[in-house]
């Protein structure tokens, strides 16, 4: 049991260090030296109001995790009021965020226009997409804060919002900072997924035995709705009327 519970600890405070490290690793060089940006413009208030609110959303997935692991769980659900509002904040800068950069056809750092677009996508189509895992954190981080009576299913559905909807982004900045993983793109993106969204369900297996039912259903309904959304809907007509609406 005090392994067990020793592995609880670390695995989730080491969930929020690996996203602060691969996050840095993804934004820093654009936001620190702006010269190594592959577009070269400065920083815009909504960028670097989303950009200080992704920061600070991280550092307080980070605190409440050390504040579980040390048994202060009552300073955690406390902090958790405050970690709503913020979440919803993040949302909300991620949206008009994603918006602006649709309108000017690329992204700020110029990472992610870098990355080929599917067959019959456009650049403008391409970058809306992103707001689908703006969606899909929505949706697994506001069903964690409804189920926050319940730690089983409250962690694994933070931990899913945050390995399936917080990581494609940073993917996808890491692949146009390096071009010779460009090509490689249509198979890099699924399988990092997959890779990420496999965390949950490793660590049940690990630490309980048996893997729980949010890992397995919850890990597939993101990982096929991701896949549904970039082969059906991106490509779709439609997609590319709702983008043309959104931005205009």
């Amino acid at each position: 049991m005090r392994t067990v519970g020793r592995l609880n600890r670390s695995f989730y405070m080491s969930v929020a260090l690996l996203m602060i490290l691969f996050n840095g690793i993804a934004f820093g060089p654009s936001i620190v030296n702006p010269y190594t940006r592959n577009v070269q413009l400065p920083l815009t208030p909504l960028v670097t109001a989303h950009a200080g609110v992704s920061v600070a959303w991280v550092l307080l997935f980070l605190a409440q995790t050390t504040l579980v692991a040390t048994a202060r769980t009552a300073v955690h659900r406390r902090l958790g009021i405050f970690g709503g509002l913020l979440t919803l904040a993040f949302i909300v800068t991620g949206y008009y965020t994603v918006i602006a950069e649709a309108r000017r056809g690329f992204d700020l750092s110029g990472d992610i226009g870098r990355v080929p677009p599917p067959p019959g996508v456009d650049a403008v189509a391409r970058g809306a997409g992103l707001l689908f895992f703006f969606v899909t954190f929505g949706i697994l981080a506001g069903a964690a804060l409804w189920f926050r009576h319940r730690s089983g299913v409250h962690k694994r559905l933070m931990l899913l919002a945050v390995l399936g909807g917080l990581t494609p982004t940073p993917v996808a900045h890491v692949i146009g900072r390096w071009p010779v993983l460009q090509p490689w793109a249509p198979i890099i993106f699924p399988l990092s997924l997959l890779i990420f969204l496999s965390f949950s369900a490793i660590y049940d297996r690990v630490s309980e035995g048996r893997i729980h039912p949010v890992s397995v259903w919850g890990g597939l309904a993101v990982f096929v709705s991701n896949a549904a959304f970039n082969i059906v809907i991106v490509p779709s007509a439609a997609w590319h009327r709702c983008v043309t609406w959104l931005i205009r």
